[in-house]
């Protein structure tokens, strides 16, 4: 067991030892570091072309260091550009194999410091792959000169460079074959140097990381709407049509025409529930390009309670509505549709868990705040006192979808939701405070 243990991993550092001289990825980092030798290659003979220019005393220095001052500025300049830095991720993504997850695209107008960062990997890139070509520049034509001056031509080559060795051809031999493969073993380690100096100098700077932290947290905070809407429409107009098939099922033979009011309501909750299926798949079609009239939730309010109260009494739900003054049309879009939803949500649950029970639902204005309560006798009636959604909760609803949504809702409003068995009867309250002129109250840490 020992022995293939060894044997083992000595085949994997082979491999990992073997690696740089078979792997396209050295290639790939080959040519971007050649790039990036050409580009030094181009500044070196600019700045050498000057210093030229200094030296010769013919040359009047004044226009000499005008125009290097200008050039300076000219071909210092790009470093710092956003479209040369965009260039940089494109090609460190393409060449140097660094996962987009790492180095994402750049979002935005560039800081001053993430400026300096992309001139710095420029500058890298550009000391790197000078150090890279000229070892190509050089390596290749020494080892080509030692293979063939050992193989006899052009031997003075050996005897200038090392009498005592030139009656050892093998020697210049491996000396050859040690420079080539030092190209693939050296280009391996500027590649890993690169790729672990990529992130902190073209990765995003702190600022970019929040934005996109907080432009992830909106995605998932519209992604849970979206799955709060489907649960909520979806699931009141399934339990709806289920009670009411059954009933008609039972009624078909002995009551014809309550059988036939029963798939008039089953047609109705579906009619409504492709509504709001088709307005939330168009949501997830547009994307982040969707419009913001289009990304509006489908205009559901507590002016359509009376239509939703119908349908459950269709269903067989005993249900009572009171409706107190200013409790519909003055209210906030935004507040009586989520009180809309709180109100479904809570008579589905009574409808699914208790149908054979009353239903009562309340919705009032009073003191800066919209409350609505839905309560429904407890099949099994349980003595505990009105808790908080998180600290209580009915058996029915352990762990399901129903209380967690109706307490977001009210949360995003700034708002309370009580849900729990109070003396024999479950309870669902939600309190929406409201300004002055019904508009939602302002956010206070």
């Amino acid at each position: 067991m020992t022995a293939r243990t060894t044997a083992g991993g000595g085949r994997r550092t082979l491999r990992w030892a073997l690696t740089p001289l078979t792997s396209a990825s050295t290639v790939r980092a080959g040519v971007y570091l050649v790039i990036g030798g050409v580009l030094a290659g181009a500044y070196v003979a600019l700045a050498a072309g000057f210093v030229q220019m200094f030296a010769d005393p013919a040359t009047p220095r004044v226009a000499v260091g005008v125009l290097a001052l200008v050039t300076a500025v000219i071909v210092g300049s790009p470093p710092f550009l956003a479209p040369v830095r965009a260039l940089e991720v494109a090609a460190v993504r393409t060449f140097l194999d660094v996962d987009a997850r790492t180095l994402p695209d750049p979002v935005g107008s560039p800081t001053v410091a993430t400026r300096w960062r992309g001139a710095a990997w420029f500058a890298l890139h550009l000391v790197l792959g000078a150090l890279v070509t000229l070892g190509l520049l050089v390596a290749v034509p020494l080892a080509t000169q030692l293979v063939l001056s050992a193989f006899g031509v052009d031997r003075a080559f050996l005897v200038d460079v090392s009498p005592a060795l030139s009656q050892h051809p093998a020697w210049w031999v491996a000396l050859a074959v040690l420079q080539l493969l030092a190209l693939p073993y050296g280009t391996a380690l500027a590649r890993r140097l690169l790729r672990q100096s990529a992130e902190p100098l073209l990765g995003p700077d702190q600022t970019a990381r929040v934005a996109e932290l907080e432009a992830r947290a909106d995605r998932l905070a519209e992604r849970g709407r979206l799955a709060r809407e489907l649960h909520d429409s979806v699931g009141h107009a399934l339990t709806v049509t289920t009670l009411q098939a059954a009933a008609a099922a039972r009624q078909v033979e002995a009551d014809p025409d309550a059988a036939r009011r029963s798939l008039a309501a089953i047609e109705e909750a579906g009619r409504s529930a492709m509504a709001d299926l088709d307005h939330v798949l168009g949501l997830l079609r547009a994307g982040d390009d969707a419009p913001a009239a289009a990304t509006r939730a489908p205009a559901r309010s507590l002016d359509d309670l009376p239509a939703l109260v119908d349908d459950a009494r269709r269903a067989g739900t005993d249900v009572g509505l009171e409706l107190g003054d200013g409790a519909t049309g003055a209210l906030p879009r935004a507040t009586s549709h989520e009180a809309y939803r709180v109100v479904q949500e809570a008579l589905t649950n009574a409808v699914r868990h208790a149908p054979s029970r009353p239903v009562t639902v309340r919705v009032s204005v009073a003191d800066g705040a919209l409350d609505v309560e839905v309560a429904n006798p407890l099949v099994e009636p349980v003595e505990t006192p009105l808790a908080g959604s998180r600290q209580a909760q009915s058996p029915d609803s352990i762990g399901g979808r129903g209380l967690r949504g109706m307490a977001e809702r009210v949360r995003l409003l700034r708002g309370d939701l009580a849900a729990g068995p109070d003396g024999g009867a479950w309870v669902v309250r939600a309190r929406f405070p409201l300004d002055d002129g019904g508009a939602p109250r302002p956010h206070r840490p």
